[in-house]
């Protein structure tokens, strides 16, 4: 682990917020824990697709940049519109792009949901007679794990990159 006190402060973090069982919240926050995260994320990625898709059309408009139409064509660049029609269905598609993202995401956090009641259930069925507790401990050794493989993949990666001679 690179940088060993913040990875072990993120799982102890993971393990803190375990402990607090989702099934106690009352059904407004339930709902919030579900559906503030999906819109902002889908105001992001609305706010992140609209800016490229304007900065592609500026620079293939000032004849700077084009990654979409071949050398050869005698086509106008893709990102250069000729109707106003063009304009508003590609704001459409890009706007639906970003409320999918951003339903999808509250889909993940509500089904989150539904798997922490599980896993609770299932490990009172196992006999765990503090089931919070050992959920907080897996989501921590899962932190843990999770820290050292992404750091073992950038590690082989920078070797990769650095070439055989080097390496």
């Amino acid at each position: 682990m690179k940088n060993l006190p913040l990875s072990l402060t993120l799982a102890a973090l993971s393990g803190a917020l375990t402990l607090k069982s989702p099934a106690g919240w009352s059904p407004a926050v339930r709902r919030a824990y579900v559906l503030v995260p999906g819109a902002a994320t889908g105001l992001i990625t609305a706010a992140a697709v609209l800016r490229g898709a304007r900065q592609g059309r500026e620079l293939a408009a000032a004849g700077r940049v084009d990654l979409v139409t071949p050398p050869d064509s005698a086509a106008a660049p893709s990102y250069v519109r000729t109707n106003k029609g063009s304009a508003r269905k590609m704001t459409f598609t890009l706007t639906a792009f970003a409320a999918a993202v951003g339903i999808i995401s509250s889909a993940f956090l509500a089904l989150s949901l539904l798997v922490d009641e599980r896993m609770e259930t299932w490990l009172r069925r196992r006999g765990a007679t503090r089931p919070r507790y050992v959920m907080a401990a897996i989501a921590a050794l899962a932190s843990l794990g999770m820290d050292q493989i992404l750091d073992a993949r950038e590690a082989g990666e920078d070797k990769d990159a650095k070439g055989p001679a080097e390496g």
